[in-house]
């Protein structure tokens, strides 16, 4: 029988690993990630032929956090009137990441804006880009704006004589 390195929790078999040369690397599954844990949490015990020895506190250890690796927007462009807001949803990959913190930025603020969440706001007519930056690892992903100008929706011509009036609201 070749040496074993058990890993208990709770008095629970978590993992089993064969050593060689007297060493043995564990890794256990399903911790959660950028997480502290006390000395204790869990403990090791050296299994053989021989017997199997006491179990021993694992000394406190914390977790790598998971990085981000990408992010997408939900529209690659909009078309807006002057006026008009719309908003855009930035998804973090992978979703298992520690920090799904996005941030966002215009462009060009006169033509579109755009808030914390997403929100953009169309000022003037023109184009803009809406970049939205991972917190983490600065991964970023843009959606083209074009903003048009708004056409009058009652458009009301009376006419007499000598000339038009025209009216719009």
């Amino acid at each position: 029988m070749a040496d074993v390195l058990n890993v208990y929790k709770d008095d629970e078999l978590v993992k089993s690993s064969e050593s060689a040369d007297g060493k043995a690397k564990v890794n256990i599954d399903g911790l959660d990630a950028n997480t502290s844990y006390a000395s204790g949490t869990y403990q090791v015990a050296r299994e053989s032929e021989n017997g199997k020895s006491e179990k021993v506190d694992v000394p406190a250890f914390k977790t790598k956090p998971i990085a981000v690796t990408g992010i997408s927007l939900d529209k690659e462009s909009i078309t807006m009137n002057v006026g008009d807001t719309e908003t855009i949803k930035a998804t973090i990959a992978p979703s298992t990441a520690t920090d799904k913190g996005v941030s966002y930025g215009s462009s060009n603020r006169a033509i579109a804006t755009v808030d914390s969440n997403g929100k953009v706001t169309a000022v003037a007519p023109g184009t803009a880009n809406i970049e939205a930056t991972s917190n983490d690892g600065g991964k970023k992903s843009t959606c083209a704006v074009t903003v048009e100008e708004q056409e009058p929706e009652n458009v009301e011509v009376d006419p007499n004589e000598e000339d038009a009036d025209v009216s719009a609201e």
